[in-house]
């Protein structure tokens, strides 16, 4: 087991994700006090890496981000629908990317999904 396994930290699984995207939405998470932990995976598909994630994580959210795809999950939700998905671009970029971030940390606390 990984050391990031065990501590209480949404889970942000990512193949091919750029650095923007990354710190987008780790400054969501930030802003609302939420600890995360980035590990590089093998899977192309965000659905099934945010569902990897999300399963892996002591919080039960995960977050999956490839080059074109960034997901939303929480742990048993099936693997299909993810709670958010998106394809950024450069309009979306600062907005959705870090209200996934922001969301994920929500999900963590029960909140109300921006």
């Amino acid at each position: 087991m990984k050391e990031t396994d065990r501590k209480p930290t949404v889970h942000i699984y990512e193949n091919g994700a750029n650095q923007a995207l990354l710190s987008e939405i780790c400054a969501g998470l930030e802003e609302e006090g939420i600890p995360w932990a980035i590990s590089k995976a093998e899977s192309t598909d965000a659905k099934t890496l945010a569902f990897d994630a999300a399963n892996h994580s002591r919080l039960r959210v995960g977050i999956g981000i490839t080059c074109k795809t960034a997901a939303l999950q929480i742990k048993n939700c099936p693997i299909e629908k993810p709670i958010f998905l998106i394809k950024p671009d450069s309009d979306t970029l600062d907005f959705n990317i870090r209200k996934l971030g922001t969301n994920a940390a929500r999900a963590v606390k029960g909140g109300v999904f921006v």
